[in-house]
C-alpha cells in the first residue's frame, strides 16, 4: 500500500520539464505552425524579456488545471527572477481544459479580469471549431498588445467594465427585490423597536406609580434597552445598504471607510452622543409615562421597594414572556433569550489568470 501510494505521489509531482518556449506534446499544431509560434515569442522574450510559453499536453493526470499550470510555471521558473514577468499558456486536449497562468510582476498588467476575457472572446470560439493554433496566436498577440500598449490597455479595460454592466431591466428586477427584502428588514426591527420603547415606557410607569417594584426596575430596564438595541441594526444596516446600492446603480463613486469617518470626528461626539442617548431612551420614555399615568385618573407619584402589582405585571409584560420571570413579590428574574536553449529565468506566479473549457 505504501509504495503505491508513494508512485501515485511521484506521478502526481512528474510536470514537464520545458526546453522550447513553445512545447507542443498533444501535436495540436502542425510543425510549421509551431516554428512560427517559436519564432514570434522568441523574438519578444528577446526584446523584452517577457516569456510568454506554450504548453499543451494530452492530459492533465487527476490534476486540475490550475494546479497543473501553477507547478509547471513553478517548476520551471517562468519569466525573470527579480520581474517575474512570465506567462504560460497551458492546453489539456483530453480534458479539454486550457489556463493563462501570469506571474506576479505581470498580473497588474494581465489581470484576472484580462485573461478571462481573452479566454472567452479569443480562445474559446477558435477551440470549439478545433483550431488550437488561430486560438493560441490570437491570444498571445492579445497579451503583447495589452503588455506594450497602455492606450490598447484602457481600451480592453472599457470592454471589460462593459460586459460587467448590467442591463437597465436587470437593475430594476434587483432593485425591486432588493426593496422588498429591505423593507422586511426594516419592518421586523420597526415592529421591535416599538414593543421595546412601548415596554420602556411601562417600566417607567411601573416604577413611578409603584406597581413595579425598584427591585425589579433595573431588569426591566436593561431588558428593555437590549430589546430596542437588537432592533436598531434591522432599522439602520438596511438603510445604509439601500444608499451603498442606489450609489452603484447611479454609479456614483462611493468609498467611505468607517473606520476613517469615526476617527474624523471630534472628540464632543462621543458625549454628544451618549448624553442623546440618553435623553432618547430615558428621559423622553420617563416624561411620556408621567402624563400617561392612567387614562381614566391621574395617579399619584408612589414607589414600591419590593412588591410588584400583580394584574400590571401581567397586562404590560406577561405577552414578552416577562411575567413568568418574577416572583409574586417581585424579587426574582430570569431570561430566555524557441530553441533547445530556451528556460526560465527563475520567475514565480502568484497564482493569478483564468482557466477555460471546449
Amino acid at each position: 500500500m505504501f509504495f503505491v501510494w508513494f508512485q501515485h505521489t511521484n506521478g502526481q509531482e512528474d510536470f514537464p520539464i520545458l526546453t522550447e518556449i513553445v512545447t507542443d506534446k498533444a501535436a495540436l499544431f502542425s510543425e510549421s505552425e509551431t516554428l512560427e509560434l517559436r519564432k514570434k515569442l522568441k523574438a519578444y522574450e528577446t526584446k523584452t524579456t517577457h516569456q510568454i510559453v506554450v504548453l499543451t499536453v494530452n492530459s492533465l493526470e487527476n490534476n486540475t488545471v490550475e494546479n497543473y499550470a501553477l507547478q509547471v510555471f513553478e517548476k520551471n521558473e517562468l519569466g525573470q527572477e527579480e520581474a517575474d514577468n512570465g506567462l504560460l499558456i497551458l492546453v489539456a486536449k483530453n480534458d479539454r481544459k486550457f489556463r493563462i497562468e501570469v506571474g506576479y510582476g505581470l498580473e497588474p498588467i494581465i489581470t484576472d479580469a484580462f485573461a478571462s476575457r481573452i479566454i472567452r472572446e479569443t480562445m474559446t470560439p477558435e477551440f470549439k471549431k478545433g483550431d488550437f493554433y488561430k486560438g493560441v496566436d490570437s491570444a498571445t498577440s492579445e497579451i503583447i498588445k495589452l503588455i506594450d500598449d497602455p492606450k490598447y490597455r484602457d481600451e480592453f479595460t472599457n470592454l471589460v467594465e462593459q460586459e460587467g454592466k448590467m442591463p437597465l431591466w436587470g437593475k430594476i428586477i434587483i432593485g425591486f427585490i432588493l426593496l422588498i427584502f429591505l423593507s422586511l428588514f426594516i419592518g421586523v426591527g420597526s415592529t421591535v423597536f416599538y414593543k421595546g420603547f412601548k415596554q420602556l415606557i411601562n417600566v417607567f410607569r411601573g416604577l413611578i406609580t409603584g406597581k413595579l417594584s425598584v427591585v425589579l426596575f433595573p431588569f426591566l430596564l436593561v431588558s428593555s434597552l437590549l430589546t430596542i438595541g437588537f432592533s436598531l441594526p434591522f432599522i439602520i444596516m438596511p438603510l445604509l445598504f439601500g444608499i451603498f446600492i442606489i450609489g452603484i446603480a447611479s454609479e456614483n463613486n462611493i468609498d467611505i471607510d468607517p473606520f476613517e469617518y469615526l476617527e474624523s470626528l471630534p472628540l464632543t461626539a462621543i458625549p454628544i452622543t451618549m448624553v442623546s442617548l440618553v435623553v432618547i431612551f430615558i428621559i423622553l420614555p420617563l416624561i411620556i409615562a408621567i402624563y400617561t399615568r392612567s387614562n381614566k385618573d391621574y395617579e399619584s407619584v408612589k414607589f414600591s421597594f419590593l412588591k410588584s402589582d400583580k394584574s400590571f405585571m401581567s397586562k404590560n409584560f406577561s405577552s414578552s414572556g416577562s411575567s413568568s420571570s418574577y416572583s409574586r413579590s417581585g424579587s426574582g428574574y430570569s431570561s430566555s433569550s524557441s530553441s533547445s536553449s530556451f528556460s526560465g529565468g527563475g520567475g514565480s506566479s502568484g497564482g493569478g489568470g483564468a482557466s477555460g473549457s471546449w
